[in-house]
């Protein structure tokens, strides 16, 4: 009978313990859950979506903003601006606060435009605050209306253009000898194709350029700034820039040629893009020239080639 007992005892004790055991795991399992949760309430996946975001949408958010951002958007009403700007293509985190102020003016817009305008500047008027040339970016350099070139400015490696391919006297016509070696590569298939390229003009030094720009100040500086650009913020002085034609034609009738549409389906092979080309006035600050093309190299061009952006932009988001 006590043998029965004690195993009677002993089952019972281990019932109990199990039990114990069982509430301990529970109460182990609530607790970890209980913390859990409270510190999910302190993510900002949490405060998003409690804010009314979906979780597609804070995630978003998280991804592409830092904690600075993130209280700013928190702070407010639910807006999906947000999330929409994050969601561009060419969205650049150090430009936030500028994309919202030029968008807040400018509700009008899509956001592609808001973006584009604020990533190449172009959100200021022309020639304010100017900023020095990179040019250790050497052909990925940009020079435009907010980046300008010393006057004593001169390419290292410039190369005497021979009269075959340039018009104008010997020796007038030059350019840097990686931009003329990959144009001699692109003049031969266009000739190989019964085109006969020729450059009109090339590297041109700070007074060369201050020439030019006085001779279309003639008829006022706002005629002047658009069809030609002021001294130390033209391309030509880079050396990496040419205007080509087609042998026997001009400008004015260069666009309507074969030669023009054999350029603009082949010159990113060679590392060359149109440089101000249509519908990119807003960006470039130029009126559409048909003849003016700018060796950027062969990754580069094809990339703005094949997204139909400007190297203005190209510039912002991936050189700069």
């Amino acid at each position: 009978m006590k043998r029965l007992k004690l195993k009677s005892n002993v089952k019972k004790i281990g019932f109990i313990g199990l039990v114990v055991i069982i509430f301990l795991f529970i109460g182990i399992f609530s607790t970890i859950k209980i913390v859990k949760q409270k510190n999910y309430e302190k993510t900002y996946e949490y405060k998003l979506i409690n804010k009314g975001y979906s979780t597609n949408e804070a995630k978003v958010l998280e991804e592409k903003y830092k904690n600075k951002e993130l209280d700013y958007i928190l702070n407010g009403e639910k807006d999906l601006v947000y999330v929409n700007l994050a969601k561009e293509k060419y969205f650049i985190y150090d430009k936030f606060y500028t994309y919202l102020d030029y968008y807040n003016e400018n509700k009008d817009k899509p956001l592609r435009s808001i973006v584009e305008k604020v990533n190449t500047n172009t959100n200021k008027e022309y020639y304010t605050d100017p900023m020095e040339a990179d040019i250790s970016k050497k052909e990925l350099m940009l020079v435009n209306k907010y980046y300008y070139l010393n006057t004593d400015y001169e390419p290292e490696n410039l190369v005497t253009i021979s009269l075959n391919y340039s018009y104008g006297d010997l020796g007038s016509q030059k350019i840097t000898e990686d931009t003329y070696n990959a144009f001699l590569n692109l003049w031969k298939s266009a000739n190989d194709e019964g085109y006969y390229l020729i450059i009109n003009s090339s590297y041109r030094d700070y007074p060369h350029q201050e020439s030019v720009y006085n001779s279309y100040k003639k008829q006022g500086t706002e005629y002047a700034d658009k069809y030609a650009a002021r001294p130390g913020y033209s391309e030509h002085q880079t050396g990496y820039s040419i205007d080509i034609f087609e042998k026997g034609y001009s400008s004015k009738d260069f666009e309507g040629t074969d030669s023009y549409k054999w350029l603009m389906e082949n010159a990113h092979k060679y590392g060359f893009i149109q440089r101000y080309p249509k519908d990119k006035e807003d960006i470039t600050g130029y009126s559409f020239e048909s003849w003016h093309f700018r060796y950027v190299g062969k990754e580069a061009a094809t990339y703005i080639y094949e997204n139909n952006i400007t190297f203005d932009e190209y510039y912002a988001y991936f050189v700069k």
